[in-house]
């Protein structure tokens, strides 16, 4: 493992737990978790053009992780919104919602259901942003790392079936 590689594993540990989800850098690869589908995309067809079966096969991974990004959004999205905009998106009887039988007990548990869920999607946004870093590890005469493969399939896996199961609750 290379002495910066090593650092960074190094200081990633010894960040409080609140750093590593709400600090400027985990803002930043948020951001571009939930974009990598188009960079990846990208990716795939210059592999394809090019007819570079290791550009193909990361941007096929990328691809997958940038599928799992963009779910992770969406439902961040829809848990954000339906938390802050509780009383505009869901009105009816209060008397049977989470934290009735008033307006403001519904829209309070609504919103603080929807922080923790905020909290894990921008920490797998960022793990994603990791995941594809390690993936596009370009350094002549060394293999990367193999373990961004096989993460990619399965959260690839998990996005497909994510969608599905927002698609259907609509």
């Amino acid at each position: 493992m290379a002495d910066n590689q090593r650092r960074r594993t190094f200081l990633l540990v010894r960040l409080p737990p609140a750093t590593i989800l709400v600090g400027p850098s985990a803002w930043r690869d948020a951001a571009k978790g939930s974009v990598l589908l188009p960079v990846a995309l990208a990716r795939l067809v210059a592999g394809v053009r090019t007819r570079q079966g290791p550009l193909v096969l990361r941007g096929g991974c990328g691809a997958a992780l940038g599928l799992f990004g963009l779910a992770v959004t969406l439902l961040a999205g829809q848990a954000t919104g339906n938390g802050l905009l509780y009383p505009l998106i869901d009105a009816h009887d209060y008397q049977h919602s989470w934290g009735g039988p008033t307006l403001l007990g519904a829209w309070a548990v609504h919103a603080l259901l929807a922080v923790p869920v905020v909290l894990v999607a921008l920490g797998a946004l960022r793990g994603v942003t990791l995941a594809d870093r390690a993936l596009i590890r370009d350094v002549p005469g060394e293999r990367g790392p193999w373990w961004p493969i096989p993460l990619a399939g399965a959260l690839g896996l998990l996005a497909v079936l994510l969608v599905n199961a927002w698609l259907h609750q609509l």
